[in-house]
């Protein structure tokens, strides 16, 4: 035997019929799955017959990230040297060529590397996304992840990325999200005045409305407030509304005393 020797430290001069004996690999051999390790004494002074139970083995072979080894060969568990294992591309990915990727156990006991015969599939190009825009795409392929951010005004609806994932050993686009309008609810009335967006339930990011008193009340504060966002989220209105106050009694009076001293335009001829 080359790679095994009788697992006893005692070595008798003689062996009765029916005595077994049995071999263990020697260090850097490996057992042969499925080869018996026992030798039998016979009658006639003969040993059974005994194959080399042990040998020189590789490793499991090199786990590849775009191949996967074949069924065959999945369940092996001893690769003596010469052995050729085959890899099948794995989900996600596409021979490119005609041939698969192979190893051989070598001489060294390592294995050969697999040329890499199999290329990530391709997504191909994402739809357009009204109100929003994503990084420039420079990976299409299997695994790629894109961010995507919406323009100002609007909203995200959904994950802020897209990824290009499996569907069954296909590829796509995991689910675009959207950017929505961000919109501001009516806002408030005031007293003794109104604002020009009345009758409309909602207002556009950016819009503006204006606000104006009754006659006999002045306005004070801003006229006009905007539709904005805190948040990038929800609408709000910016700034506080304006309040209508009465005009002051003085201010009535000394308009009427103005109009009573203009003397009639007949007077003035």
């Amino acid at each position: 035997m080359t790679y095994s020797r009788p697992s006893s430290n005692e070595h008798p001069s003689s062996f009765p019929v029916g005595s077994r004996v049995t071999y263990t690999c020697i260090e850097g051999a490996l057992k042969i799955p499925g080869l018996p390790d026992t030798v039998e004494c016979l009658p006639g002074n003969l040993w059974s017959k005994l194959p080399e139970p042990c040998g020189r083995s590789c490793t499991a072979p090199t786990r590849l990230r775009f191949a996967a080894l074949s069924k065959e060969d999945e369940v092996m568990n001893f690769f003596p040297v010469g052995t050729n294992v085959t890899y099948v591309c794995r989900p996600g990915y596409e021979n490119t060529s005609e041939s698969s990727p192979t190893s051989t156990c070598l001489e060294n006991l390592t294995w050969s590397e697999a040329a890499e015969l199999c290329r990530r599939r391709s997504c191909g190009a994402l739809a357009a996304l009204p109100g929003g825009r994503m990084v420039p795409l420079t990976d299409l392929q299997f695994g790629a992840r894109v961010d995507v951010f919406c323009e100002d005004g609007y909203k995200l609806i959904g994950n802020n990325f897209v990824w290009c994932q499996l569907k069954g050993n296909d590829v796509e686009w995991s689910q675009l999200p959207t950017c929505e309008l961000i919109t501001c609810s009516s806002p408030p009335p005031i007293s003794n005045g109104r604002h020009d967006g009345e009758g409309v339930e909602n207002f556009a990011y950016n819009s503006t409305v204006t606000y104006s008193c009754a006659p006999g009340f002045q306005l004070l504060g801003n006229a006009s407030i905007r539709c904005t966002s805190t948040d990038k989220t929800n609408g709000v209105w910016s700034g506080a509304v304006p309040k209508c106050k009465e005009k002051s009694s003085a201010v009535k009076l000394g308009v009427k005393n103005l109009e009573r001293s203009v003397p009639p335009q007949s007077e003035l001829k």
